[in-house]
């Protein structure tokens, strides 16, 4: 790649900002004098740009040559890890399935359980008199801690299952309004067409100015 030289540049930089940071525009005269100074800068940076142009596409070829070589390789690892994620996934769900079920089978057991212990500690209460406190202990909501298993999939060093959730839109006319984004390049492209004329609900069209260098009449 080239080696660019900006001895000269930074010094012509330095030498017109200097000359720039001083000036204020007070009457016609300093004016003319500061647009002469910012066609200077326009210069500069078109000169600046060109000197760059060269190395930059050099680099940006051999950056996306590389690139592409890159993205070539990481495919040809894709159709295997996609069929090792889908089958041990696959796999993972029936597991997880499999491990609910005999969750939920041990939660009914734990609820009949506790059911037949409350059943027995009103009976008792009721044959010492305590038929209030009976009432109360069959009509307390039955709590039973949700058994938990641990999963039947063996731990393998270095990976783990990692569940990311996506969406589809299904509907776009019903998705609240908080979820939507202007089409800020459909505004942005009515608003440069229409000016102070665009009309558009929400929207305040207003003019951003700034001096650009155009060809000499």
């Amino acid at each position: 790649m080239e080696v660019i030289d900006t001895k000269e540049i930074e010094l012509q930089i330095t030498t017109v900002s200097t000359q720039a940071m001083s000036m204020t525009v007070t009457d016609m005269t300093s004016y003319q004098s500061a647009g002469q100074v910012l066609l200077a800068f326009k210069d500069m940076e078109k000169h600046i740009k060109d000197k760059f142009e060269k190395p930059k596409k050099e680099t940006y070829q051999a950056w996306k040559g590389i690139c592409n070589w890159e993205n070539e390789e990481l495919a040809k690892l894709s159709p295997g890890v996609a069929h090792l994620n889908k089958t041990m996934a696959t796999y993972k769900i029936a597991e997880d399935a499999k491990r609910g079920e005999q969750e939920e089978i041990l939660r009914q057991e734990a609820i009949k359980a506790e059911e037949e212990r409350r059943l027995q500690e009103a009976l008792q209460a009721e044959k010492e008199g305590k038929k209030e406190e009976a009432e109360i202990i069959l009509e307390t909501p039955i709590f039973v801690p949700p058994p938990i298993l641990e999963t039947q999939a063996p731990k393998i060093n270095g990976l783990g299952m990692q569940t990311n959730w996506k969406f589809r839109i299904i509907n776009i006319n019903i998705i609240p309004r908080e979820y939507l984004m202007p089409d800020e390049v459909k505004i942005g492209g009515v608003v440069r067409a229409l000016k102070q004329n665009c009309k558009i609900l929400g929207i305040e069209p207003y003019p951003e100015q700034s001096m650009k260098k155009v060809r000499a009449k």
